[in-house]
């Protein structure tokens, strides 16, 4: 299932699964994981709701792995099968192939479609957070007849560059990971710890020992998210439903969804009250609420 060459220490990858485990003692339903082949490497998927319901798949953010998903696992595999699947070259279960690691967007697109073949789904729903927000739109754009409808929520700098702030302020969670610098940041972001509240607390522990112990290969490490032009969004040709944060600190929310809704020809968007970049945890019952609303019209 796993191996100790993704991770610095034995000790290491037994930390980060007891982590990912605990997390995923979160999900209200009961899932299938299975794990798919690709020229990349070992890719991981949580499987949740009725088997002859209409395919969803589930793209997390950085770091976050596909445990992320405990709030809105619920509702989102109600009336459709989720595919939860943790992004290959991140810390999670997904093990990438050291003598293949993924090196461009080209690579996380063919890793996307090598993975959807696995699972033997042509036609999806597709769902994307943050950085998987940016990888779904890529992916979106390179294969459109596969995807029917495209959801990004917090997209990470699909419609905006990424803020000076939003990065410089990563680097010492990710050159120096301790408990403190990932709450700082992560709190920057919006994910707070509040007693007796359990998400949160998870979600910043795995990312913790994700970046101390998680052996990130450098050339997916270095790929890093950016806006996409005018004529790439005139292109899409499925509906699109793009939801942000009004406190968003990757960018200037106002401006990123302005410009979603100048350019995509068949877009919905939002921006949600109350939230930064945490809106998916924080805000789950209004977001979900709009993503099913989304998926559900004609």
């Amino acid at each position: 299932m796993t191996n100790t060459s993704t991770f610095k220490t034995l000790q290491g990858e037994a930390e980060f699964l007891a982590a990912y485990e605990a997390a995923m003692k979160l999900w209200p339903v009961p899932y299938e994981e299975i794990d798919i082949p690709t020229r990349f490497g070992m890719t991981h998927v949580a499987i949740v709701g009725p088997e002859d319901a209409p395919p969803l798949v589930l793209l997390h953010g950085n770091f976050g792995t596909l445990t992320m998903w405990s709030l809105n696992i619920a509702d989102f595999s109600k009336d459709y099968r989720v595919y939860a699947i943790d992004v290959m070259g991140q810390p999670s279960k997904s093990i990438p192939d050291p003598n293949k690691p993924i090196q461009d967007t080209a690579d996380f697109n063919t890793w996307l479609g090598e993975t959807l073949d696995g699972l033997n789904l042509d036609r999806i729903l597709l769902l994307g957070v943050s950085y998987g927000g940016w990888l779904s739109l890529n992916f979106a754009m390179t294969a459109p007849e596969r995807v029917q409808k495209l959801v990004l929520l917090s997209p990470a700098a699909c419609f905006q560059p990424m803020s000076w702030q939003f990065i410089l302020g990563s680097m010492p969670m990710i050159m120096i990971p301790t408990r403190f610098t990932v709450k700082s940041y992560m709190g920057w972001l919006g994910v707070v710890e509040t007693p007796g509240e359990k998400v949160a607390s998870s979600l910043l522990n795995l990312i913790y020992f994700g970046l101390k112990h998680f052996r990130l290969p450098p050339e997916t490490a270095r790929i890093m998210a950016s806006d996409f032009s005018d004529n790439e969004l005139q292109a899409l040709n499925m509906p699109v439903l793009v939801l942000i944060g009004e406190g968003e600190v990757m960018y200037d929310p106002q401006k990123a969804l302005e410009r979603a809704w100048r350019l995509i020809p068949d877009c919905k968007g939002e921006l949600i009250s109350n939230c930064k970049h945490d809106m998916v945890g924080s805000q789950y019952p209004i977001v979900d609420a709009r993503v099913l609303e989304f998926l559900n019209s004609n």
